[in-house]
């Protein structure tokens, strides 16, 4: 017997078609993306708190690719190319990735007149 692929989350076409997050400080919504974090291991490549490793920095203002909010949801779902940088979307839906998205920019440290998101 087939068996049928796992149902979307209501609501992820839509989610993953955002331009902006839609838990930007959302206190709530950073505490599980922290929790997603480490589950995934985003810390092996990334550091403890994004502050770079194998994989660059996330809480600098020195990004190879503009830094938005979609960039950085499509990167973490789909990888990058070239890089070690792996996409996430088997593993987590894309409310999940929208949550260690605000997680990460709770962490940012650079210029507070560099943030476009």
């Amino acid at each position: 017997m087939a068996t049928r692929p796992p149902a979307k989350p209501a609501g992820a076409d839509d989610a993953a078609n955002l331009e902006k997050n839609p838990y930007t400080g959302d206190a709530a919504a950073i505490e599980q993306g922290r929790k997603l974090w480490r589950k995934t291991g985003c810390y092996s490549c990334h550091g403890g708190v994004a502050e770079g490793g194998v994989g660059p920095s996330l809480i600098d203002d020195e990004w190879v690719y503009k830094p938005t909010d979609k960039t950085l949801f499509k990167t973490i779902a789909d990888g990058r190319k070239g890089t070690v940088m792996v996409g996430w979307s088997k593993e987590l839906n894309p409310d999940e990735i929208w949550k260690v998205v605000a997680y990460i920019r709770s962490l940012y440290q650079g210029d507070p007149n560099k943030v476009i998101w």
